[in-house]
């Protein structure tokens, strides 16, 4: 097991190509949302869908750039090297931290000072965690897709 976690994973730090899977993200978050209904929308109005909508994904994109630092971290704490166990500290603390601002946007901006909103267990169970089961992927494939094309780019300056 100790192997497999310490095993290199394809990593790329450009901030640029963060932002690109942040931006991807946040267009995918948006587009989830809003043509899927998670939420009770039919208690909004028909402008205000699109705007709950798509600031749930500039909220998911933002803590996917927020949380770059901590990925700058790992990667000095492991000399500058990314493995499994990098990757999956990251997603968990961005998976984590991600509920937390969903939460709390929905509780704060989406229905504030209303008597009943969700329970935060069906929150989790019935709206964020299938969420984030949906985006996750997108977050892994674009990660591993830059990554991997980073270290093509880095075998093929090398064999110059």
């Amino acid at each position: 097991m100790k192997k497999l976690l310490y095993r290199k994973y394809p990593f790329d730090p450009s901030i640029k190509n963060h932002c690109i899977v942040a931006f991807g993200l946040a267009i995918w978050v948006f587009i989830f949302l809003f043509y899927t209904e998670p939420f009770d929308v039919n208690q909004f109005k028909d402008d205000e869908m699109p705007l709950y909508m798509s600031l749930y994904g500039l909220l998911v994109g933002t803590c996917y750039l927020v949380f770059i630092p901590i990925q700058e971290i790992l990667f000095k704490k492991y000399k500058e090297n990314w493995y499994v166990i990098s990757e999956i500290l990251f997603l968990l603390i961005y998976v984590i931290i991600s509920i937390i601002a969903a939460r709390l946007f929905y509780l704060y901006a989406v229905v504030p000072g209303e008597p009943y909103p969700y329970t935060l267990g069906y929150h989790l169970k019935a709206i964020l965690i299938p969420a984030f089961l949906t985006i996750l992927p997108i977050v892994i494939f674009g990660r591993f897709a830059f990554g991997k094309y980073k270290n093509k780019k880095t075998e093929a300056k090398k064999l110059k």
